[in-house]
């Protein structure tokens, strides 16, 4: 090749890196667009409340005299005759009783690691394996919020490890610690002084150790009297009279009443709808059984049927509730990215059956489609305050999970 050719050939490779080299610094300049990823989202058609739990409870008195260790937590389930609490004379009394009850369970828990059919049968291996299961189970019902199971499976990880520190001759035993624990259980009985007063349940309930003073007014057979204005005035309260014990409450039903707009009608009788409190993370299902429209539409009383009854649900008179009327699973997409586009497509005259053009508008998004802006249609399902949720597999033409929405830097034509 002469010299001539090959000035040529490189005086094109250099233009076409020039022509390469502005392209780029062009479009990085004019189309430097912001982009989102499309992915899946929940959205939550709900409102938040103050809702005011609504129960038949029937408040526990005694005479007021001495210091009461409480035998049931709240929440609890209590049969005809069962004790509620125990009135001592002083509050050394109640930690004599507390102490006496710790000792008992670690000297059973002893008992228990000591027994020879135990020891005998059991295998280091064995042992391990079943003390790892048992720890993954610990953390597994902490981490979610299962804590009525915490306590066993304490004691089931200190049995294990005791009784593998037992076969694998680490221990050579408890007899003298058990000896001691009785020592002292024997040393505290005869310091303990009989409770001055028991209180026991007069009917099938369950049990709260706080009163209100409102647990007359707010019960579920004056559910349809209730007023916007009784409502409002609920607040969170408890008394202080010496001779409150607690209170029953009759099952595990209660209502949740609050303050609703239903000028919409967007509540109706029977819909079920799920509550989400602030005193739980748990949810809470219920189905609407009032609708009370005497205030006027757009201050209706909504009252939500429920039966899940726990301690945290128990705490309260009033709190923040969210009321969760639906959610949708989708595609999340900003607001700040929707476009309306327009097309003309063929559809057939119902009447001629000839195909004739018509002209459609879309809501949608525009997406990087390598390095072009494409538009992509909506199928939106849920409507947010900043944001719509839009349906997963809607077709083609559609937006797709994983694509890179256009945020900013396009204008209404695509540009």
């Amino acid at each position: 090749m002469n010299s001539g050719m090959l000035k040529l050939v490189f005086g094109l490779l250099a233009i076409c890196g020039i022509v390469t080299t502005v392209n780029i610094f062009y479009k990085k300049m004019h189309q430097d667009y912001k982009t989102e990823t499309a992915l899946l989202s929940v959205g939550s058609d709900s409102e938040m409340v103050k809702g005011v739990f609504i129960r038949n409870e029937e408040v526990v008195t005694y005479d007021g005299q001495g210091i009461l260790n409480y035998e049931v937590p709240d929440g609890g389930k209590l049969g005809i005759g069962s004790v509620i609490a125990n009135a001592y004379s002083s509050e050394n009394q109640i930690q004599i009783k507390r102490r006496i009850e710790q000792l008992e369970n670690v000297y059973a828990l002893l008992e228990r690691i000591s027994n020879p059919g135990t020891t005998q049968t059991a295998q280091p291996t064995n042992i391990s394996t079943l003390l790892t299961e048992t720890y993954k189970s610990f953390l597994y019902d902490r981490e979610r919020g299962e804590f009525s199971d915490l306590q066993s499976e304490r004691e089931e990880m200190a049995v294990l490890l005791s009784t593998y520190r037992l076969v694998t001759g680490k221990d050579a035993g408890y007899e003298e610690r058990m000896e001691s624990i009785r020592s002292e259980i024997n040393s505290l009985t005869l310091a303990q002084e009989a409770p001055l007063n028991t209180i026991r349940a007069n009917k099938t309930a369950y049990f709260v150790s706080y009163v209100d003073g409102q647990e007359e007014a707010l019960r579920l057979d004056n559910l349809d009297s209730l007023t916007v204005a009784q409502l409002d005035a609920v607040t969170d309260s408890y008394s202080t009279e010496k001779s409150t014990v607690g209170k029953l409450i009759d099952c595990y039903d209660w209502v949740l009443a609050a303050v609703v707009d239903n000028s919409a009608k967007i509540y109706e009788v029977e819909d079920k709808v799920t509550l989400k409190f602030a005193s739980t993370s748990d949810t809470v299902t219920g189905e609407i059984v009032l609708l009370n429209n005497d205030e006027g539409a757009e201050k209706t009383i909504i009252g939500i049927s429920c039966e899940t009854l726990t301690y945290d649900l128990v705490q309260h008179r009033t709190e923040n509730v969210e009321i969760i009327r639906g959610e949708y699973k989708g595609i999340k997409v900003p607001r700040n990215a929707l476009h309306f586009q327009t097309f003309t497509e063929e559809t057939t005259d119902p009447i001629t059956g000839e195909s004739v053009p018509q002209t459609v508008s879309y809501r949608g998004v525009y997406v990087l489609n390598g390095e072009q802006p494409e538009f992509r249609k909506l199928d939106v399902i849920y409507e947010g305050a900043d944001y719509v949720i839009t349906s997963q597999n809607a077709g083609s033409g559609y937006l797709l999970l994983y694509d890179s929405i256009i945020t900013g830097g396009i204008d209404g034509n695509g540009n």
